[in-house]
């Protein structure tokens, strides 16, 4: 089966068996603190709900997770891979996977030629790119300039660890939600897989936000549906 075939069932398998929650969070110690009380804070009674998890959108139900601070996803192009390898070595930052993947995880150029549509000017270059993991917090290497993009791995709550990603699913297939997207958040256009009719974006260092951000913006005002594309950890190609 192909890569990015494995990714979306793990991917999708893995949602559909989640725990998923709504909390409330308790501001009554905040309001306590202004200068003037609202009788409903003297009561203690909460008027508002106020949740700031980080979370996104798939299959209608928000997804909540935590960042990791001790592992990270990168991508870059193949041919700067000994100095990306260098530069980590040099800060002594190892990586968590012993091979670099495919980013899109496309390497079948029939495949690409019968199904693929809509692609965009850095289709080819980003085919060609690889990601992997690194033991450390993206900041610690987002500042590298051949690596393209950096962001935390997340851990959901019923403890399991995907990788980060740059990559984001539109569950659409027109070629004007694409650029609409491609334009609003400085994101890269790949291509719409018609076989299995998800297009794909690519975020790197100059988009405006993370791929999860960004996903979970486009589904809450009504762009697109859209999900981050995550890797299990237990799924490693």
């Amino acid at each position: 089966m192909m890569t990015t075939m494995k990714r979306m069932t793990y991917f999708l398998t893995m949602v559909l068996a989640l725990p998923l929650f709504v909390a409330c969070s308790n501001d009554t110690e905040e309001k306590l603190l202004l200068p003037q009380e609202t009788p409903s804070a003297v009561k203690g009674t909460e008027t508002r709900e106020v949740d700031e998890r980080p979370y996104y959108w798939a299959v209608n139900e928000k997804i909540y997770f935590k960042y990791l601070d001790n592992r990270a996803f990168i991508y870059f192009h193949p041919s700067s891979k000994e100095i990306v390898y260098q530069k980590l070595a040099e800060r002594g930052i190892k990586l968590a996977r012993e091979d670099d993947s495919s980013l899109l995880g496309y390497q079948n150029q029939d495949y690409i030629d019968t199904y693929f549509t809509n692609k965009g000017v850095d289709f080819e270059f980003l085919k060609e790119c690889v990601w992997n993991e690194v033991l450390a917090e993206y900041k610690d290497v987002i500042d590298i300039p051949e690596i393209l993009d950096a962001c935390p791995n997340l851990i959901f709550e019923d403890g399991t660890e995907p990788s980060g990603t740059s990559i984001i699913y539109i569950h659409s297939l027109e070629p004007d939600v694409l650029q609409q997207v491609a334009e609003d958040y400085n994101v890269h256009i790949f291509g719409t897989d018609n076989y299995i009719k998800v297009s794909y974006v690519v975020c790197d260092k100059n988009s405006k936000g993370k791929a999860l951000d960004i996903a979970r913006d486009l589904v809450e005002k009504g762009i697109a549906d859209a999900q981050p594309a995550m890797a299990g950890t237990a799924s490693l190609d």
